[in-house]
């Protein structure tokens, strides 16, 4: 029955082993939560797991702390990861009509020639004005395209700001929110000390995989339970309220449960008498991703994050992470992400691995004349219908709360994040605001 604890303890199952579970599990255990987690993979880590890369472990997606990210930083220092984080400078560039320019500074932009200086300068001028505006709200009715092409022309917008969103959200860019576009100003901004200085990014030593293990260990210390390989396939209600969860064919029973699952799997999870709810959660659209991981021979430049906009090539960026993370256990071999995103019925989302290879192969050849195929030394293709929501106009109106309308259940989403986009240090921070308001319960 909904609301029994055992042992004057609430027993709650937290559905989810990525980072938001993993913490949410830690949080409600200092709580004196008793805790159960439930992955259906036999891997933690969910967006953020990794993988045995022939020789180390490796994220499946890229992933960078920005300065600004202080609920995972903070967590880090909490669980004795704080001198794991290393901070570098970093490059990044921008490949447009055939040419590599630096775009990382207020320089860079100065002389990045595509535009022109009418558009540098109001490019320049909008990210002042983000960087100081405080209320999003404003923002919120209107689509990014139509903000930014009015701040800054149309010139520069099609030029650097149109394969930016593509980048986040393919071919869905166009329906994004402006407020959402001025957060993603505003936090890299943060990551910059000095008006002309590079961006300072940060990085665990293992990746991400650290902190992943490092959570399921104190976890198991303070007397939570992990079980892997464990699909939770429904929810069992009782009296309108939550009563137990369904996993490996039997019914577990549980005073509260927290999802952390993509909005359209908790919605599977639901009885049919919470058609309403259901219904809200589908509201909200999701694109996948289909992300390529390269193991290189050599770098592709000497940039982090490469921007781009040619006709010649499909994706819109490259993310060559050695390039912030040396990783000296892949003893020389440098690494690179390409991520596109797009609509999970498009055809390209199901395109075999050759074939993306050998399209992605020829791309590099156009940003590096000299690239060969032979240098890249391994690969892999990872794919995740749920990658990004899609955050539209007025999207706030229609973001689930974290407390569900059915008793004992709680929702932890990266759409509650908005404006914010969905990083592992907001993640963090929604899991500790949850553990919080669960106590004063």
């Amino acid at each position: 029955m909904a609301g029994m604890k055992s042992g004057g303890q609430t027993r709650t199952a937290v559905v989810g082993g990525g980072i938001a579970g993993l913490s949410a599990a830690y949080y409600l255990l200092k709580q004196g939560h008793q805790v159960s987690l439930y992955e259906r993979d036999k891997t933690l880590g969910g967006l953020a797991g990794s993988f045995d890369f022939g020789g180390g472990l490796i994220e499946k997606y890229y992933h960078f702390i920005c300065m600004g990210d202080d609920d995972l930083i903070d967590l880090c220092e909490e669980v004795g990861l704080g001198r794991k984080i290393f901070w570098r400078p970093t490059r990044m560039s921008f490949f447009y009509d055939g040419k590599l320019y630096p775009f990382g500074t207020p320089l860079d932009l100065l002389f990045f020639r595509p535009v022109s200086i009418p558009g540098r300068l109001r490019f320049g001028f909008n990210i002042i004005y983000s960087r100081s505006l405080k209320y999003w709200q404003a923002l919120e009715n209107e689509p990014a395209h139509q903000w930014l092409s009015r701040h800054i022309g149309r010139q520069a917008y099609d030029v650097i700001w149109k394969p930016l969103l593509k980048i986040k959200f393919g071919e869905c860019a166009e329906e994004v929110s402006a407020s959402w576009m001025w957060h993603r100003i505003h936090r890299v901004a943060k990551s910059r000390k000095k008006l002309l200085q590079r961006e300072m990014l940060g990085y665990l030593t293992g990746g991400t995989q650290t902190l992943v293990d490092t959570l399921a260990q104190k976890i198991r210390q303070m007397g939570g339970t992990i079980h892997t390989s464990t699909a939770v396939t429904s929810l069992h209600l009782d009296k309108g309220g939550v009563s137990g969860v369904q996993a490996d064919g039997r019914i577990v029973p549980y005073d509260r449960v927290v999802s952390t699952l993509a909005l359209p799997l908790v919605s599977r999870l639901l009885p049919e008498s919470c058609a309403d709810y259901r219904n809200q959660l589908a509201r909200i659209k999701y694109i996948g991703v289909v992300c390529v991981i390269l193991k290189l021979s050599r770098p592709i430049t000497d940039s982090f994050w490469v921007n781009i906009n040619d006709t010649r090539i499909s994706f819109n960026g490259i993310i060559e992470y050695t390039n912030l993370n040396p990783r000296p256990d892949f003893n020389g071999n440098k690494i690179a992400y390409i991520p596109y995103y797009l609509m999970t019925s498009n055809p390209r989302y199901s395109f075999d691995k050759e074939d993306i290879l050998k399209e992605y192969a020829a791309a590099l050849r156009v940003i590096s004349k000299d690239f060969l195929p032979t240098e890249i030394e391994d690969y892999r293709v990872f794919r995740d219908p749920f990658a990004q929501a899609v955050c539209t106009t007025n999207f706030s109106q229609i973001i689930p709360q974290q407390k569900a309308p059915i008793k004992g259940l709680y929702i932890l989403d990266s759409t509650q994040l908005y404006p914010s986009d969905r990083t592992i240090s907001g993640m963090i921070g929604l899991a500790k605001k949850l553990s919080g308001a669960m106590r004063e319960e």
